[in-house]
Formats: structure tokens, C-alpha cells, sequence
């Protein structure tokens, strides 16, 4: 049944029970309106969540995210910028919106002491490798191993020609620092804050133009900027939200967090590779650490570039046949991802994923370039220079190849990606529908239970009107006024004795809490080591002698994602004990059957007369009203003080050798303070639990009372039509008998 449809039938039940207002007591009827509201606005809920197609982009720079998404999305056309550099490319989230907008999130303070600890890092690196240069070239000379005197290379002209032997993170840090320098900015007035650009329709160039100040290459807030949510006023984006990650390995772990925070939600991931070197170890060691240890919905592989591939493709000079260079080349590249994917099935730290990723093998190979070229030669358009010069090369490398609109379009391998993203979109509705359904599933005992609740005091009501008399209905509220206050004092005392027992359970359970932490302190330490090969040569012509000589080099690594989710693991699991022993503790089942058992037990059901459902249905209703509160706990202010921790320390999401132990230390500091925070909350919140109990203590059998005289205040006005009233009454209760009818169906 479709979710509109539900909506509505649950919509006409709840409009329908404004009819009864004047028949039953006005609590009835809210509380059914108000469980029909809270379905709707879950229903409504997952509609929204769902509503849109969440899509990852995971790959290097190098592996072409931006050309697939604008051949997968926007029919080749150029909407999504390429990549700027490896180091500046920002975490991007890009929606549709019919007035393009943009959010700039810019780095905290924690973040930008990451950064600035690894860019001294790469100074650090590189004036080490400077004074061994140094040192190596002066005993060479001293040694007379060289004859000529060598010119010693300035710091500048070394860093040149050697920075890329310098881990990928601190050169990152290192360009975003000397970035906000030369841009001039005053980094202590950006940290922390968000900028908003608002575009015009009619102007998409004015609107690029603002947004390359913070996502160009050249843009003036691109060293500070930590994510981008754009949307585009483009059809083709309507219902599709995309996540298109940086293209390196993230020095800055909030940063890091937040895209396997937004890869998590992703309804797919494309984790895209070049075709001509699929996934290798550099590649497969950035995926894994770039998405969730928890896994991910759905991975689909993509071996991009493939014109470039084949290109390179290696040929009998004799026999350049494109077809050979075109199977051999997609051959390649799925053997490459088995082979590279499989190597990794030993990783401790991302199982379910890998298992995942072999579960998406062989990857489908595209060239956007080639889609490109056959969308403008099917459209008659002149072919543009990049999608030209791959023509022209195709046709001066292989004599049979063919630059007709069909062979580009199977080239390019975009209808196969497209298949596959159909199929998610078809298993998403199916989702959608299926946790509406279990939705209703799960409330409609309750909708059931409580039109049974209306239509019982419908009928007792009838029943009434129809057999008696104001005086008469005075005199059975006396009655029962006087016996529920007989037990009035009990009552009260049943608040006042679980009052009692929360607070001695409130000081057990935040002991638990504590002892709690004990759980969650240990992780992996990996070790592995690799053998380096050393060679040394002395002297000269017949002195010379050369040695060689191995050196074993162990290193101990820790996942820091291990330490993050011992510390959201303590987090859930104490909200865990703390929502279900609120209950649980304290009993508070227990607690209404025994009230229940007082006030029922006050009354004679001996007596023909008397019908149990009159004092039920109203007893019920303030039962219901005792509802305990629920904690929750902001975990992002814990994930912020481990940054702050171990800026500097972290590269590719690990810490080695000597800071494991300062990674240890930080994980048990933020479960304590975390710990404390949560023990004081349990503690606030047992002083409300307290508070709660005492007053309904004194107001309980007052909310029972005032129900009872509100239903027989209604009571003596229908009986000044008594005829009219008895019809309206019938006619509401067949309107119930037909809406249970309707929500069993549902």
C-alpha cells in the first residue's frame, strides 16, 4: 500500500474522532490523534530520508570523480568542477535546489592545530633529510669519493627535487598553511564558523565564481574550508544527493569523520580506480581507510579512464588491433582488482568492508571522455579538444577502430553503471516501503487498543443516557469519588516508596556506569616489519669496496578509529543501560499494576450495576501520563577533545611506535571526562525521575476524578436531547466499528 494512501486512511480516522468530543473525555480523543500524528510525522520521516539517492565518490584525484559525475549525472556537460589539487580538494555534499545555494563549513580550532602541527612536521621532515644530505655529501668529499668538490644544494633547490619523499599528510598541512599566509587571512576569525552563499538562477556563472572563493585552487578561504554542501538548480540532480570526497588521505580527523559519517548514510558507494592500474596498493590503502570500518550499503567498483588505458595498452607492432587493446585492457583491470582487493583479505581493521568489495567484483570500466565524444557527435555538435585529440589518437593507433556515435557509447561503459544505479534506486523504494509497513505493523495494536478504549466509553455512555437520569448519573460520580478517595493515601504512598527506591538505584546504576569504562579501553596494536636493504661504497679504482649489509625494521601501528569507537561504544552502551534501567530499575511497570490493583481493588464489580470499564478506560488514561525521561549525549564534543589530543600524531588514521601510547592516554582521558559528564546527567535526571513520581503521588487519583466529571459533565448536557444525542452516539460508534475495520487493514 502506498505511504500516501496510509497517510490519508490515518488522517480521516483521526478527523473522524473529532465527532466524539462531546460524547467521551477530550484525553481519549487527543491521545489517539496524538499516536496518529507521531506515525504520520515518522512516516513522513522516512519519506524524507529517503526521498533522495545518496551517493559516495570515493578515488584518488587522478581517478576522474568529477568528469563520471557529470557523464553519470548531467549527460557530460561540464556542472561539477575538476579537482583543484590533491591537497586543497574539500569534502563536497551536492544536492538539487531550484535557487542554488551553498553552506561552507570551515576547520575548528582542534582541526587547525592538526594542520599546522603537521606542516612544523613536514619542516621537521625536511630539514632532517637536508642535514643528512649535507652530512653524507661532506664525508664523501672528506673520504676523496668524490674528486671534484660537489656545490652544496640550497635548502630550496633540495626541497624541490625531494619533497615528495615526505609523507603525503605533512606536504598537505604544509600547502594549507603556507596557503592561508599568502591569501592574508586571519585564520582566528574564520575557525569554527559556517558561510552562506546564495546564488540566482538566471546567473549560474555568478554563482560559480562565489563559490570558487572557497573551493578554487586559487580561491581565497580554500586552506580553511573542511566541507561544502552545494546545490545546483539542475534537473538532473533532483531526488540524488552525491558525497564526493577529498581525493587523499585526511591528516584532519574531523574532517575524516564526517565523510564516513556521510559515506555510512550513502545508499552506494563508486569507488573509483584507473583502468590501467586498477586499485593499487596506495589506492586500496586510501579506500580503506577513507570509509567506515563499519562497512557501507553497497559498493560498486568503477575502472575509469579506460580511453587512456588502451591507449597504453601494449600491441604487436604489426597487429595494432583495437578490439585486442580494448578486451586485453578490461581484462587487465579486472584481474588487477581480484588480485590487489584479495591481498587485502589479511587486514584486521576493515573486514566486513573488504568482504563487501570482493562482493562487488569485477568492476565495470568507463570512459566519460568517450560518452562525451558520442553525446556531441549524436547531437551534431563539433567535438570539444579533449574528446578530439582521443579520436584522433584512436584513430592514428589502431587502423580498425571506428569513431561512430555506437562504438563511443559502448566505449564508454556508462549505460552498465547506470543499470546498476537503476537497481539501487529500485531496492531503495522497496526499503522505504518496507519500514513504512513495519512502522504500522508495530502502532497498529496500539491505534486498535485505543479506538477500543473510545468506542467502551461510547457505549457505556449510550448505555446511560439511555437508562438514566441526571440524578442518577450524579449520584454513581459520588460513588465513585468516595471510593477512590478511600485509597487515595495508598496511592500516593506507592509514588512516594518508588520515589524512595530511584534514588538508591539511581546512585547503583551511575556506579555501573562507571565500571563500565573498563569495557571500552583496550585495541589492536598490529606489528609488522620490513627488511631494507643497505649498500656502501669507500674508497677509489682498485681501494674501492663496497658493502652490503640488511636492516629489519619492525613498526607497531594502532588504528585510531579503534580508540573513536571505543569511546561511541561507551557512549551507547551506557545510554543504553540508562534508557532501559530508567525502566527497568525502577520498575515502573510493576509500579502501575500495583496502583492499578489498589483502585480497581476499592470497588465492588459484585454489584450488577457497576461496569469495571467506567473507572478502567480513565485509570488507563493517567497511567499512561507516567512517561520517563530519555538521555541522550552529544558525542561530537568528545570526538573534538581526541582531535585536539592527537593533533600531529595521526597519518592515514594511524598512530605508530612511541604515540601509541599517547593514543591510549587520550582514549582513557575522554572516557573519563565522558564518564563524569554522564553521571552527573543520570543523577539530574534522577532528581526529575523523583520530582515526577512525587507529584503524580498527589495529583493521580485528581486526574482520574477530573476525567470522570468531565465524561459526566458531558453526559448531562446530551441528556437534554436524549433523542438526538442517542443517534449521534450510534452513529459514532458505528464510525469506530468501521475505522477498526480500516486500520486492521492497513
Amino acid at each position: 500500500m502506498e505511504s500516501t494512501v496510509l497517510k490519508e486512511k490515518l488522517e480521516k480516522i483521526s478527523n473522524m474522532m473529532n465527532d466524539g468530543k462531546d460524547m467521551v473525555a477530550d484525553e481519549l480523543i487527543l491521545q489517539f490523534q496524538s499516536s496518529v500524528n507521531d506515525v504520520i510525522s515518522q512516516i513522513d520521516s522516512i519519506m524524507q530520508e529517503g526521498r533522495k539517492l545518496r551517493l559516495g565518490i570515493v578515488g584518488e584525484v587522478k581517478a576522474g570523480k568529477s568528469s563520471f559525475l557529470n557523464a553519470l549525472l548531467f549527460e557530460g556537460e561540464d556542472i561539477l568542477p575538476k579537482a583543484p589539487t590533491p591537497m586543497t580538494a574539500a569534502l563536497t555534499k551536492i544536492s538539487y535546489s531550484e535557487k542554488p545555494f551553498a553552506k561552507i563549513v570551515f576547520y575548528n580550532e582542534n582541526d587547525w592545530n592538526a594542520v599546522i602541527a603537521n606542516a612544523d612536521k613536514y619542516n621537521e621532515e625536511l630539514n632532517k633529510m637536508y642535514q643528512n644530505y649535507k652530512s653524507e655529501l661532506e664525508k664523501r668529499h672528506k673520504e676523496q669519493i668524490i674528486q671534484r668538490p660537489t656545490k652544496t644544494k640550497t635548502l630550496e633547490e633540495f626541497e624541490k627535487e625531494n619533497k615528495d619523499r615526505i609523507p603525503l599528510q605533512f606536504r598537505s598541512c604544509k600547502e594549507l598553511k603556507d596557503m592561508a599566509v599568502k591569501n592574508q587571512l586571519n585564520v582566528s576569525d574564520i575557525l569554527g564558523k559556517e558561510e552562506i552563499i546564495e546564488g540566482s538562477v538566471y546567473d549560474k556563472n555568478g554563482y560559480i565564481s562565489s563559490l570558487n572563493e572557497y573551493v578554487g585552487s586559487e580561491g581565497k578561504y580554500t586552506p580553511l574550508v573542511k566541507y561544502t554542501e552545494i546545490s545546483f538548480a539542475n534537473k538532473m540532480l533532483e531526488g540524488i544527493e552525491v558525497i564526493d570526497t577529498p581525493g587523499l588521505n585526511d591528516p584532519i580527523l574531523s574532517r575524516s569523520r564526517v565523510t564516513k559519517r556521510f559515506l555510512i548514510e550513502c545508499d552506494a558507494v563508486f569507488l573509483l580506480g584507473y583502468c590501467g592500474q586498477f586499485l593499487g596498493e596506495e589506492d586500496m590503502e586510501f579506500i580503506l581507510t577513507s570509509l567506515p570500518n563499519e562497512g557501507i550499503k553497497k559498493a560498486l567498483l568503477i575502472g575509469s579512464k579506460l580511453d587512456s588505458a588502451i591507449l597504453q595498452y601494449p600491441l604487436i607492432k604489426s597487429n595494432p588491433s583495437f578490439k585486442r587493446a580494448y578486451l586485453g585492457t578490461i581484462k587487465n583491470c579486472k584481474e588487477q582488482a581480484k588480485d590487489n582487493i584479495y591481498k587485502c583479505s589479511t587486514n584486521i581493521y576493515n573486514e566486513k568492508l573488504i568482504e563487501q568489495i570482493k562482493s562487488s567484483l569485477p568492476p565495470i570500466c568507463i570512459s566519460s571522455v568517450a560518452y562525451s565524444a558520442s553525446l556531441q557527435m549524436k547531437n551534431g555538435q563539433k567535438l570539444g579538444e579533449t574528446e578530439k585529440w582521443m579520436v584522433d589518437r584512436f584513430k592514428k593507433q589502431f587502423p580498425d577502430f571506428t569513431s561512430d556515435v555506437d562504438t563511443l557509447y559502448g566505449l564508454s561503459g556508462i549505460s552498465d553503471v547506470r543499470s546498476q544505479f537503476e537497481s539501487i534506486k529500485r531496492d531503495k523504494e522497496k526499503i522505504i516501503k518496507e519500514r513504512i509497513t513495519d512502522l504500522l505493523y508495530n502502532q497498529k495494536a496500539r491505534f486498535l487498543h485505543q479506538v477500543d478504549d473510545i468506542y467502551s466509553q461510547t457505549k457505556h455512555n449510550l448505555d446511560d443516557i439511555k437508562n438514566g437520569d441526571c440524578e442518577g448519573l450524579a449520584k454513581k460520580l459520588e460513588d465513585m469519588k468516595e471510593r477512590l478517595d478511600s485509597v487515595s493515601i495508598t496511592v500516593r504512598n506507592r509514588f512516594e516508596n518508588a520515589a524512595i527506591s530511584s534514588r538508591r538505584k539511581i546512585e547503583e546504576l551511575a556506579i555501573e556506569l562507571m565500571k563500565e569504562m573498563r569495557n571500552h579501553q583496550s585495541f589492536e596494536v598490529a606489528t609488522s616489519s620490513k627488511t631494507k636493504h643497505h649498500t656502501d661504497t669507500s674508497g677509489c679504482l682498485w681501494w674501492k669496496k663496497t658493502e652490503h649489509w640488511e636492516e629489519v625494521i619492525v613498526t607497531n601501528s594502532a588504528n585510531v578509529s579503534d580508540a573513536e569507537n571505543n569511546i561511541r561504544n561507551y557512549c551507547s552502551n551506557c545510554l543504553e543501560m540508562v534508557n532501559s534501567d530508567f525502566v527497568n530499575l525502577l520498575q515502573i511497570d510493576k509500579l502501575k499494576e500495583q496502583i492499578k490493583g489498589d483502585i480497581i481493588g476499592a470497588f465492588e464489580f459484585s454489584d450488577r450495576h457497576f461496569d469495571e470499564n467506567k473507572i478502567l478506560v480513565p485509570l488507563e488514561t493517567a497511567l499512561n501520563r507516567i512517561t520517563l525521561p530519555e538521555m541522550n549525549i552529544d558525542k561530537t564534543k568528545y570526538e573534538s577533545m581526541l582531535d585536539g589530543k592527537l593533533a600531529g600524531i595521526v597519518s592515514n588514521g594511524m598512530v605508530k611506535n612511541d604515540d601509541i601510547p599517547v593514543l591510549k592516554r587520550s582514549q582513557d582521558q575522554v572516557i573519563a571526562a565522558m564518564s563524569e559528564d554522564i553521571v552527573a546527567e543520570v543523577k539530574k535526571q534522577g532528581k526529575k525521575i523523583d520530582s515526577l513520581l512525587q507529584s503524580q503521588g498527589s495529583v493521580f487519583i485528581d486526574n482520574i476524578v477530573q476525567q470522570l466529571t468531565e465524561n459526566q459533565q458531558k453526559m448531562e448536557k446530551m441528556l437534554q436531547n436524549k433523542r438526538e444525542s442517542i443517534s449521534k452516539m450510534e452513529g459514532f460508534m458505528q464510525k469506530l466499528s468501521d475505522s477498526k475495520k480500516m486500520l486492521r487493514e492497513v
